[in-house]
């Protein structure tokens, strides 16, 4: 069975995100496997490039503690495959592309 890519809008996105968010990289544990979905979303948006050491970068939980955003490292730089999951329901809601150089107008 294929992988439904579920691509979140900017307006979704930011509907996950209240500051300020808490930087739980080095404390988070699993709670949804990410993986399948992370790596179908790679093959499909990324197709032809190497993604296969991309990683986690770094997870941050929303002041609410309701949303966990996942931020894998691209080979843009400062630029994130962001998995959005639901905390109470444990259950993977999409992903978005955040492009912090874009986003905030950084020199590349």
């Amino acid at each position: 069975m294929a992988i439904q890519l579920r691509p979140l809008s900017e307006d979704q996105f930011l509907e996950t995100f209240s500051p300020p968010m808490q930087d739980i990289t080095k404390s988070a544990e699993e709670m949804v496997d990410i993986w399948e979905y992370t790596e179908a979303v790679l093959s499909s948006e990324f197709a032809g490039r190497d993604t296969q050491d991309w990683d986690v970068a770094y997870i941050y939980r929303n002041s609410s503690n309701a949303w966990q955003h996942v931020l894998i490292g691209t080979d843009v730089p400062d630029a994130f495959v962001v998995v959005v999951i639901d905390v109470a329901r444990k259950e993977l809601l999409g992903h978005h592309f955040l492009n912090l150089r874009q986003k905030y107008g950084r020199a590349q």
